[in-house]
């Protein structure tokens, strides 16, 4: 199952500091927690402006991808392509050239 939503709850370990473009940690452990229970495999948010993300446990990843428009890290302009197969979801991000 894949959850989709604006705001990561962590941008690249569970148990970092919070800051502006992540959820507080208690929050945080809790929601993730249920969503591994519930068997989602990927969460996939924005809201960061670069791409970034990591893995609660080896079930369960979230997935920061960088904007389509106003950058704030070294990302170019771009999207996420997700795959989604019989057996394994996949995703890659995409630049968009001339931009």
């Amino acid at each position: 199952s894949l959850l989709f939503q604006h705001i990561p709850y962590f941008l690249e370990h569970p148990n970092e500091d919070k800051i502006y473009f992540n959820y507080q940690l208690n929050l945080r452990q809790n929601m993730l927690t249920r969503f591994s229970e519930a068997g989602i495999s990927k969460v996939f948010c924005g809201h960061y402006h670069r791409n970034a993300g990591g893995w609660l446990n080896d079930n369960l990843e979230v997935v920061v991808t960088s904007a389509i428009g106003s950058q704030l890290g070294k990302d170019k302009n771009g999207f996420r392509m997700v795959t989604v197969g019989e057996k394994e979801i996949t995703h890659t991000y995409v630049e968009l050239q001339g931009c």
